[in-house]
């Protein structure tokens, strides 16, 4: 079914969009402090005594950022959420409230927008958020999605990229790469479409786990409850532009330089198989892939041994060295080479 928007006006889309965010339960601390979501010029909350106050805002292109062939809209509402929240979480920090505002082609229906507006409000239910306000008009380009998002911080926990100290060890949570290679099947399965048309038949289900990483990422709630809780961290953030370039920006921030050891970086048995099918090297995909949403960062030695104890999820990637040293990646063979600095628009082709 496809109804066009301009049937029901913004004023029945947003009623729409509200009746969906306002069906899930949020926790009582975000309704008790929301004083006016959507349906006013303003959302309105409270501030609460005691914590800083964390915003940031990302922002989505269909064409540069996803691709409509293979992302649903269900998996693009989570998936804009999930993005924008991971910063606020790579801080330590709790999100409280979205804003979303979408610039929509006459091919977006009424019914592809309440499924995007269900997979956002899927993501915020999970994570604990609500959505409670935003801006929607039309355009006569692609589809785009801007997400702002507010959250809170204890001031005493809260991590920046500019605490890392020479000897800390750089550590990651997860495995990497996998979001990319996810990526590649899509793309492979789209291609394939593309020359068949009718004849296609998509085969998915051996890559469900790359896929899924890509199109539904999940931030490292779990990791960093176990950080907050039991242990001190000098600097942390979301594995989102790729490791390498991450690790470039917790060694700018912090005026040092690292050395990452190839032969520690952790790689799923899924994301190996990909890389192998496609001809291409693994670590590409795990310095260069990014939209992994794992967490980033460093601590020292006797910290690193308590978490150790707490969750076998966390690799050692390499340690902080001095600034003068540089950003070294030291392959298997033990030969060092500066790591670039690079997206995977640049590093990879797609």
């Amino acid at each position: 079914m496809h109804t066009p928007i301009q049937n029901i006006g913004e004023e029945g889309l947003i009623k729409r969009i509200k009746n969906l965010i306002d069906s899930e339960f949020i926790s009582e601390e975000i309704n008790d402090n929301l004083i006016k979501g959507i349906s006013d010029d303003s959302a309105v909350f409270k501030i609460i005594p005691g914590k800083v106050q964390l915003l940031t805002s990302d922002s989505f292109v269909e064409g540069v950022h996803f691709d409509l062939t293979f992302t649903s809209l269900g998996h693009l509402g989570w998936k804009v959420v999930v993005a924008t929240i991971s910063d606020i979480l790579a801080m330590g920090g709790t999100p409280m409230y979205l804003l979303i505002n979408i610039c929509i082609p006459q091919k977006i229906s009424i019914e592809m927008i309440e499924e995007f507006y269900k997979g956002a409000n899927q993501a915020c239910t999970h994570y604990g958020c609500k959505i409670i306000g935003g801006d929607s008009v039309a355009t006569a380009g692609n589809f785009v999605v801007s997400v702002s998002s507010y959250g809170i911080a204890n001031p005493e926990k809260i991590y920046y990229r500019s605490g890392a100290k020479v000897k800390d060890l750089i550590c990651v949570s997860g495995h990497l790469g996998a979001s990319h290679a996810g990526l590649r099947i899509l793309q492979r399965e789209k291609k394939s479409y593309l020359e068949k048309r009718e004849n296609f038949k998509p085969n998915l289900e051996p890559y469900k786990a790359a896929i899924e990483k890509y199109l539904m990422p999940r931030p490292r709630t779990d990791i960093l409850n176990l950080i907050v809780n039991n242990v001190q961290i000098n600097s942390m953030i979301d594995v989102s532009d790729g490791l390498a370039s991450d690790v470039h920006k917790i060694c700018r921030e912090s005026n040092v330089g690292v050395e990452i050891w190839e032969h520690n970086i952790p790689i799923a048995n899924i994301t190996q198989k990909i890389a192998d099918e496609f001809s291409e090297n693994v670590i590409d995909y795990a310095l260069f892939g990014g939209e992994e949403y794992e967490m980033l960062f460093t601590l020292n030695d006797a910290e690193y041994e308590i978490l150790e104890n707490l969750t076998p999820d966390v690799t050692i990637l390499g340690r902080i060295v001095e600034s003068s040293k540089g950003v070294n990646f030291i392959r298997e063979n033990g030969e060092t080479e500066p790591l670039p600095d690079g997206s995977i628009l640049s590093k990879i082709k797609k």
